[in-house]
């Protein structure tokens, strides 16, 4: 049973749930969340934002923020590292093979410096503005394939991750991007896209692709 006491949504018709729920396996119901208010906290280290959080807010039914994102060169530094330990340990070890999804994103870029997403205050993905939440903490699922739901015996790549990047107690990878209305586009209903291949602009609110 599912109580919506924080939230204002939209209900979809039969036949999109109905769609859904052959989809997957189950009876289910589409609905979309609408956020009203905004109350954010950020925190700041070194005289520069370093977390900002959504507090009582009406987000949606995500867990800390709209979109994830990670770039390629953070993953593939993390890559690089899992397999030096794995040489090191030898050959009996069993080979590790992780890809990107395993940690969920809903956005992967490539082309800037690994781990320069921590920086980023804002960016633009081709006309859309997006506030970065700060990094995004990791856990145990990330040890769980995407594939069959199994967690790996190697317990990685938690724990590479976890000797290079641990901070407060937080093992951070990837960040939470908050998207911002355009109150024009909103005003005359056009929709916002983001597409494979739109330039990624961070920290510069007025760049367009």
């Amino acid at each position: 049973m599912l109580f919506l006491f924080r939230y204002d949504v939209q209900g979809y018709s039969e036949d999109v749930n109905a769609w859904f729920s052959t989809a997957v396996g189950r009876p289910c119901s589409l609905l979309r969340c609408y956020t009203i208010n905004r109350n954010i906290i950020c925190t700041k280290q070194r005289g520069k934002f370093s977390t900002c959080r959504d507090v009582k807010s009406q987000l949606n039914f995500s867990n800390e923020a709209q979109f994830l994102l990670i770039s390629q060169e953070s993953f593939s530094d993390l890559d690089n590292r899992i397999n030096a330990v794995h040489s090191e340990k030898g050959a009996q070890q069993l080979s590790i093979t992780i890809n990107p999804d395993r940690f969920r994103p809903n956005l992967i870029i490539s082309g800037g410096e690994a781990y320069g997403e921590d920086g980023w205050s804002t960016l633009r993905i081709g006309k859309n503005l997006f506030t970065s939440m700060g990094g995004c903490n990791r856990c145990q699922m990330i040890n769980i394939s995407n594939e069959g739901g199994r967690a790996h015996k190697s317990k990685e790549p938690l724990a590479t991750l976890a000797s290079y990047r641990r901070q407060k107690g937080k093992i951070l990878f990837g960040i939470l991007l908050r998207y911002e209305m355009d109150a024009e586009k909103e005003q005359i209903g056009e929709p916002s896209w983001v597409e494979v291949g739109d330039e990624v602009h961070p920290n510069l609110e007025s760049a367009v692709n």
